[in-house]
C-alpha cells in the first residue's frame, strides 16, 4: 500500500501498517514519491516475487525533512517501520537518537562482499563514528546547469561551457535573462551547496572530532566570497521552487542545484532550448562533494525482520535494480557493475551524457555532513540566513562569516 503521510501526519505508523501483521511482511518509508515512486514500487514488486511470501508495505511522505519529523514521533509511540530510505542529511540525527541499526555484522556475513559493486566512497556515505548504519540507494550532488541558447547568445561556447567558479561567474554576468544570468541555491537541507563549497575547496564543517568549527578559514570565507560574486553577477533571491520553474522556463541563464532533476529539466525544457550539464567545480586536489539523495536504514529491533530487511537492502541496491532506478530518475546509481554494463546502465549513459556527468564525481563524494546535537537544524538556519545576506548584497563576506561562527558557536553542545 502506498499513502501520502504528508497529507495526514496526524494519522500514526500503528495506523498505516495496522494490516502488516505477518512475521514476513516487511514494512518499508520512502519519501519524493513524484521522482521515486515508479522504480520503489517495482523493486518491491521484484522482492516479493524473488521471496515468495513476503509482502513489502510501502508508505511515502514528502520529503526527507517530513520524513525524520515522522521518525522521531513514531519513535515515541513505537511505531517505527522497519527499514526506510531516509535522507543521507539525517543519518546522524537517527544514530544519535539510536533509532538505526548497525550494518557491520550484515556486511561481515557476506561472503562475496566486495563483488557486490559498491565502491568505497559510496559505502563511507552511510558511515557514521565508524560504523555502517546506511546503504546508499540514489545518491545526488550540486551540479551546474546552463542554458544553451543564453549561453550562447553572451558569447559563450554551449559545448564548451565554463569549468571554473571564475568562469562560470563571467559567463553569468554577461547573460541577459528576465530572472537573471545564474541562480545559485543556497537552500537545500542542511546548507547542503554551501558544505560544498567549503569541502570543493579542502576544507571541512568541523574538526575530526565534532568539537570545534573548521570552516572558519580560508574555504569558509572563499565561500561566502563567491556568493558574494554571483549576487554581484546578477542573481536574484527567490525560492528554490521558484528558481526551477523560472530555469525550466528559459529564464535564468545558469542554475547551480541538484543533479536528481536532471531528466525532469530536460523534459521540461524540450523543444524551446537545449541543457547543458557541467560538473560541479572541484578545486581542490583534496576536495570532496557530500553526497546528498537517500540511504537505506533498518530501524526494526526485531531479529527476524532485521534479516528480511537485509534482503530488501541488497536486492534495491543490486546492479538491476540500480539500473531500473536510474534509468526511470536522474539520481546517481551506487553500484558500480550497473554502470559499466553496457547492457545496464553503460549504453545509456553514452546515449544520455548529461545523465552521465555527475556519475562521473562518483569518486569524489562522502557523506553528507550533519552538526551534532539538538540544534542541527537551529544551525541550518542561522547559516542560512547569512548566506542570503551576502547573496543579496546585505552584508559582506567577512561581517557573515564572523557571526555565522559566533551563533552557531553557541548553539553547538557544550562538552
Amino acid at each position: 500500500m502506498s499513502r501520502n503521510i504528508f497529507r495526514a501526519v496526524a494519522i500514526s505508523l500503528t495506523a498505516l501498517f495496522s494490516t502488516c501483521a505477518a512475521a514476513e511482511d516487511l514494512n518499508v518509508l520512502y519519501s519524493n514519491a513524484y521522482v521515486l515512486k515508479t522504480p520503489i514500487e517495482a523493486i518491491a514488486k521484484g522482492f516479493e516475487a524473488s521471496h515468495p511470501g513476503t509482502k513489502i508495505n510501502l508508505s511515502d511522505v514528502k520529503g526527507y525533512t517530513e520524513m525524520a519529523q515522522l521518525m522521531l514521533r513514531a519513535a515515541i509511540t513505537g511505531d517505527i517501520p522497519d527499514v526506510a530510505f531516509q535522507g543521507t542529511s539525517f543519518l546522524h540525527l537517527f544514530v544519535d537518537r539510536n533509532l538505526a541499526v548497525p550494518l557491520d555484522d550484515f556486511i561481515k556475513a557476506e561472503p562475496d562482499w566486495k563483488s557486490f559493486g559498491y565502491s568505497k566512497s559510496i559505502t563511507e556515505i552511510g558511515e557514521i563514528n565508524g560504523k555502517t548504519y546506511g546503504i546508499p540507494f540514489a545518491i545526488s550532488i550540486p551540479t551546474v546547469y546552463f542554458n544553451a541558447d543564453l549561453v550562447k547568445a553572451a558569447g559563450g561556447d554551449p559545448n564548451n561551457p565554463p569549468k571554473t567558479w571564475d568562469g562560470i561567474i563571467e559567463l553569468a554576468s554577461k547573460i541577459k535573462a528576465p530572472s537573471g544570468g545564474i541562480y545559485f541555491d543556497y537552500t537545500p537541507t542542511g546548507n547542503w551547496t554551501f558544505v560544498a563549497l567549503v569541502q570543493a575547496a579542502g576544507g571541512q564543517m568541523m574538526t575530526p572530532d565534532m568539537k570545534k568549527i573548521a570552516f572558519s578559514g580560508k574555504e569558509g570565507i572563499d565561500a561566502l566570497k563567491l556568493l558574494k560574486a554571483i549576487g554581484e553577477a546578477g542573481m536574484k533571491d527567490m525560492s528554490r521552487d521558484q528558481a526551477k520553474q523560472a530555469f525550466a522556463a528559459g529564464s535564468i541563464g545558469i542554475l547551480v542545484t541538484s543533479s536528481s532533476d536532471i531528466a525532469l529539466y530536460t523534459k521540461q525544457a524540450a523543444g524551446r532550448f537545449p541543457i547543458i550539464v557541467s560538473q560541479f567545480p572541484v578545486p581542490s586536489d583534496k576536495g570532496l562533494l557530500p553526497a546528498g539523495g537517500n540511504a537505506l536504514v533498518i530501524h526494526t529491533k526485531d531479529a527476524a525482520k532485521q534479516k528480511l530487511a537485509w534482503e530488501f537492502i541488497k536486492y534495491a541496491t543490486n546492479a538491476q535494480s540500480q539500473t531500473a532506478m536510474a534509468t526511470a530518475t536522474s539520481y546517481i546509481p551506487i553500484n558500480e557493475k550497473a554502470v559499466q554494463d553496457p547492457k545496464l546502465l553503460g549504453d545509456y549513459y553514452a546515449k544520455n551524457p548529461n545523465l552521465r556527468v555527475p556519475v562521473t564525481q562518483l569518486t569524489q563524494l562522502n557523506g553528507f555532513f550533519s552538526f551534532p546535537g539538538e540544534n542541527s537544524t537551529k544551525i541550518t538556519k542561522v547559516i542560512q540566513d547569512q548566506l542570503q545576506a551576502v547573496v543579496t548584497l546585505q552584508r559582506s563576506p567577512e561581517d557573515s562569516l564572523k557571526q555565522m561562527v559566533s551563533e552557531v558557536e553557541a548553539l553547538l553542545p557544550q562538552n
